[in-house]
């Protein structure tokens, strides 16, 4: 149960703030008749690829949307559990002097990690890209076989 004080602590109290700032945002752009697309917490969140995980017998499968970047602008790690996957979306402005008369596509550096529920072969990892969705594969780790222990005696 939180206490008066705790609200009253700075950390909650800034980051509060910061979410009412971004909500305000929001429905300012929307009631001056903007589009979502100028608020600052739509830019981020739009920029987060859509990611599917299933689970297969033998392993876990992400599919990742990441259409029109490189290969190279992918990243993609495992630490322990995690499994987390990195780019850049870039834009022909990065390139370039561009002008637009409308902009609603993203860019930026992304990131997103997800928890693995079981252990993995880091081994054994793949992982494919085409038509703008990555594949990741991660196989299950396979069950050690039951061994039995001798005890010896004298």
């Amino acid at each position: 149960m939180y206490s008066l004080n705790s609200f009253n602590s700075g950390k909650f109290r800034n980051e509060f703030r910061t979410m009412k700032r971004e909500m305000d945002e929001v429905f300012e752009s929307l009631s001056q008749g903007k589009t979502m697309w100028a608020s600052p917490l739509w830019r981020e969140s739009s920029l987060l690829p859509l990611i599917n995980v299933r689970e297969t017998q033998e392993s876990f499968v992400v599919t990742c949307e990441v259409p029109g970047i490189k290969v190279e602008d992918l990243n993609i790690k495992i630490e322990g559990d995690t499994l987390t996957l990195r780019g850049e979306r870039k834009t022909d402005a990065q390139v370039g002097k561009v002008s637009y008369l409308r902009r609603e596509r993203a860019s930026g550096f992304f990131q997103r990690s997800l928890t693995i529920p079981r252990a993995i072969d880091e081994d054994s990892v793949t992982a494919t890209y085409k038509k703008g969705v990555l594949t990741v594969t991660l196989l299950k780790e396979s069950k050690k076989a039951f061994r039995r222990i001798r005890v010896s005696y004298e």
